[in-house]
């Protein structure tokens, strides 16, 4: 059974937070410790502070893993002068180096099928550039891949995503793939596993 953090948890706010909004409140804990207490109880401080510097120290090595605004910048200018089928060849080449086999999808609503094994996942590009993306498209991938029996989705879009579809997406198993996720794509930094 998998523990789950509460959402709007301190400690899953402080995880999607910028790293130094944990730093600072365990920074707090330890000058409040060492003043009210006269550095009597300095050891509790400390304790109490370590759960901050661990989770600012997490997300601090999360934050350098992901690309800077500068560089999503110009992979989604980059990304506008592709084609459909050159952005999942770009994202299909960082499945290769895992043993997974790509092959262009036979129907209309994914361009290639990535496979390794039982996993099964339809990679779409089509609609990357439509301004907005809505649960339509992400329902007639979900219907494709119903088909082939997938086992997951990857959805490709520059544009806004509604917040309807976000839910779908989320509920589907579908990862949406935006200018930043494009870019640790475009630099072969994404994890797969």
């Amino acid at each position: 059974m998998a523990i789950r953090m509460p959402e709007n948890s301190l400690f899953a706010i402080l995880l999607r937070s910028s790293w130094w909004y944990s730093a600072l409140a365990g920074a707090v804990l330890l000058v409040l410790s060492a003043a009210i207490a006269r550095g009597q109880f300095l050891v509790v401080g400390i304790a109490l502070s370590l759960p901050f510097f661990g989770i600012a120290a997490y997300t601090a090595y999360k934050q350098l893993q992901r690309p800077n605004a500068k560089r999503v910048a110009e992979v989604a200018k980059q990304a506008r002068k592709m084609s459909a089928t050159k952005i999942a060849e770009e994202i299909a080449a960082n499945y290769l180096p895992v043993r997974f086999e790509s092959a262009p999808f036979s129907g209309n609503a994914a361009d290639m099928q990535l496979t390794r094994g039982y996993r099964k996942l339809l990679l779409c590009s089509k609609r990357f550039k439509a301004a907005n993306t809505g649960i339509e498209s992400l329902k007639q991938l979900v219907a494709a891949g119903e088909k082939v029996e997938a086992t997951g989705y990857l959805y490709v879009t520059l544009g806004e995503v509604s917040d309807n579809a976000r839910v779908y997406a989320q509920q589907q198993d579908i990862e949406l793939i935006q200018a930043a996720e494009l870019a640790a794509y475009f630099d072969r930094k994404v994890k797969i596993e």
